[in-house]
């Protein structure tokens, strides 16, 4: 097709014109020695920003100390909170009081704070407000250890860790023995007040430290806790236990072991003598016919539980015939689907054995006995006593 518009003279004139006009409107925003061409120099970079301030992590709760290195974070934070928070010497007990008592962040049960002076007098305790103002040099635990001593001790040495036994409020039958504590401590200075401050825990129970019912129980609890995470099967099982509960250590000392039964009443593991494995001992008694092997499959089909019984003592000359009083804990486990039980026993210093009290006007439940034989949960030892048992039927 034609073009219907013609390039007129007039038209070509007129383009040509808008484009020296163009030009000369760039060449207006150069410099003498830049020309339309030259590119734009880059922009500046953009500075990065400035990190932000760390923020200071929240000081570990009495809740979280569940170890050595927990405990001495748990001090550290306690002593800057003290030294922080304490305007003055006459501020010192109120805040220590205000902070440090109520249960909260830094008490939780029996992990707490305590303050001492650096005199062996206490000075600020939550838990036991007696001992406050009292001279505590001289304390010792069970074992002769002086407590006060060893925490001074530590101090002097810009702090660290002591080890006693302590009784635990938590665990049956420690009044006496006590269970393992170990404690922190640090100095503390306010003013002219010399100071000292620290807080202690009952770490686990290892074999070792079995000394009474509480710590048994504790022991064997333990112990199922850390096969739980090897039970997919017989083999792995049996395998985790032969690698870390046969040898003297963590969980067995002397006569302190670990012993797994099936609940048909058959050894699975019995750490001091592998050939006892495999043996059926449902049927097993002690030397007074105690039913030892249906008493602790008892006790675990109940959850848990005691059993007391007299067996005979290697470390005790004399007892073949009559034993020596001892104390088995067995609880339920699972060994992949299969149900088992596993317990640990005690022997029983000389009168330790568990009272037995008869209260006016009750009753006294005690399960069924073979016919013409001791009641096992009555007669203990070479001297049993003559117990009546009605059964009351409605």
């Amino acid at each position: 097709m034609r073009n219907l518009i013609s390039s007129s003279p007039v038209t070509r004139f007129a383009g040509a014109a808008f484009a020296l006009a163009l030009t000369a409107l760039v060449a207006a925003g150069c410099d003498d020695e830049a020309s339309p061409t030259t590119p734009m120099p880059a922009p500046a970079p953009v500075p990065a920003p400035s990190p932000m301030p760390e923020l200071a992590p929240d000081p570990i709760g009495a809740n979280e100390v569940v170890d050595r290195e927990t405990l001495k974070a748990f001090v550290e934070a306690a002593a800057q909170a003290a030294a922080d928070g304490i305007a003055s010497e006459a501020d010192t007990y109120a805040f220590l009081d205000a902070t440090f008592r109520p249960e909260g962040t830094w008490h939780h049960g029996e992990v707490y704070v305590f303050v001492h002076h650096r005199d062996g007098t206490g000075f600020f305790h939550p838990v036991t407000p007696e001992l406050e103002g009292q001279n505590l040099l001289g304390l010792e635990d069970v074992n002769g250890v002086k407590i006060s001593e060893e925490i001074l001790a530590a101090v002097a040495d810009g702090g660290g860790y002591v080890e006693y036994r302590w009784p635990n409020p938590e665990v049956e039958g420690d009044e006496e023995t006590g269970s393992p504590k170990v404690a922190y401590v640090l100095p503390l200075d306010i003013g002219d007040l010399e100071l000292l401050i620290g807080a202690g825990i009952y770490p686990p129970i290892t074999a070792a430290d079995v000394v009474n019912r509480g710590n048994l129980q504790q022991f064997v609890e333990r112990a199922a806790a850390a096969l739980s995470e090897h039970t997919a099967d017989r083999e792995t099982a049996h395998a985790f236990l032969d690698a870390n509960f046969r040898d003297e250590g963590e969980w067995r000392h002397e006569d302190i072991y670990v012993f797994v039964l099936t609940m048909e009443g058959i050894n699975f593991f019995q750490a001091p003598d592998p050939d006892w494995e495999g043996t059926d001992v449902s049927e097993q008694e002690d030397l007074n016919g105690v039913r030892l092997g249906q008493e602790l499959l008892d006790a675990a089909r109940a959850g848990g539980g005691f059993v007391e019984y007299w067996w005979d003592n290697p470390a005790v000359e004399g007892d073949e015939e009559n034993g020596s009083p001892k104390l088995a804990y067995a609880v339920p486990i699972t060994v992949g689907e299969e149900p088992m039980l596993l317990g640990s026993g005690i022997y029983l210093e000389a009168g330790e054995e568990q009272a037995i009290t008869w209260d006016s006007g009750s009753a006294d439940w005690l399960d069924a006995d073979t016919p013409g034989k001791l009641h096992g949960d009555v007669n203990r030892g070479p001297d049993p006593i003559e117990v009546i048992v009605l059964e009351l039927k409605s």
